[in-house]
């Protein structure tokens, strides 16, 4: 696959896992800490609530995710239809190891960059990342304890793409991992998405205790990132999703969770690896978001969609303490 096809499965910066299994074990041990079983469970629930996980649909969303006026702009196109123009959130239990037998989406047409999606690249401060993003980033008002500033800020311009289904690369995309696609309807046939998404801002800030050391891997992360919008000139969005849900390999435990979603439009789907249990509807800045965390302060996150923008926020906090932070985001 073309190497800027790989930022479909949200590209994220490096993350040293084994070094925060150990850090997590010490302060545990340190602290006479009793985890409750979800957070005892190998790294997996660590890194629900770090960089990986959590920065990957937002990453996602703020660079490939999709969808634009290319079509309207070109004349091509008589009628659009917004089929992905999220307002709210939602979480949805995956376990990885059950998408191995789905094919690569990316293969099933072909995808042409209007304009391709960039590298995380560093700014001086905040004022760097309001002009070369076009809006002014969340910033805190103060930093919670344990937490050292000044933040370093990086910015990811904006990308947009289209998306042309192709019945033959279908098909030989389900035979790659031994499987058969179903008919390709008509509609979908016929269909070019557009799709663009971002800029977004990320902000990072370490730990008094590792600040010294030169390791932010381990503090506080802030990313608002515009929210993505993709259009269609032909299929519907009931068409795009019960084409989607019906690949070979599709979990019927993920097929199910996504019919649930009342407005799948205007709902951003967070997978989480995870009980979604665990995954706590919570109401920050007057809006709707999901908090992962406990007062144990290993570490908690919250997403959450805010006046057109995706933001999710990590870090070695108490949940009460993280919540408070985003209250107070200005």
């Amino acid at each position: 696959m073309d190497d800027r096809n790989e930022l479909l499965t949200g590209r994220v910066p490096d993350f040293d896992s084994g070094r925060a299994l150990e850090r997590l074990r010490e302060r545990a041990a340190r602290e006479g800490v009793t985890p409750r079983s979800t957070w005892g469970d190998a790294l997996g629930a660590r890194i629900a609530l770090t960089r990986g996980l959590w920065l990957r649909p937002l990453a996602a969303a703020a660079s490939v995710a999709v969808v634009v006026t290319m079509l309207t702009l070109t004349g091509v196109a008589q009628t659009i239809l917004t089929v992905f123009e999220p307002r709210q959130v939602a979480t949805i239990s995956v376990d990885p190891s059950e998408l191995s037998g789905v094919p690569d989406p990316s293969q099933y047409g072909t995808l042409t960059w209007v304009r391709e999606p960039s590298e995380w690249r560093a700014v001086a401060d905040a004022g760097a990342a309001a002009k070369a993003a076009g809006f002014e980033p969340l910033v805190p008002a103060a930093l919670p304890a344990g937490i050292s500033g000044p933040g370093t800020f990086s910015v990811m311009d904006e990308a947009a793409a289209t998306f042309r289904f192709d019945e033959a690369k279908a098909r030989e995309a389900a035979a790659r991992v031994g499987a058969t696609a179903p008919p390709m309807p008509a509609a979908i046939a016929a269909t070019t998405l557009t799709m663009h998404g971002g800029p977004a801002v990320m902000q990072t800030y370490g730990t008094t205790s590792t600040a010294s050391r030169g390791i932010p891997e381990s503090g506080l992360m802030i990313v608002q990132a515009r929210a993505p919008v993709v259009t269609s000139d032909g299929a519907t969005v009931e068409e795009l999703r019960d084409y989607a849900l019906a690949q070979p390999g599709v979990p019927p435990s993920v097929a199910a969770q996504i019919r649930a979603i009342g407005d799948p439009v205007r709902t951003l789907m967070v997978p989480i690896g995870m009980d979604p249990q665990q995954a706590r509807l919570v109401t920050v800045r007057g809006t709707q978001g999901y908090v992962i965390g406990d007062e144990t302060g290993l570490g908690s996150g919250v997403v959450w969609l805010e006046n057109g923008f995706v933001m999710g926020v990590v870090g070695p906090l108490a949940e009460s303490d993280l919540i408070s932070l985003v209250n107070g985001l200005r």
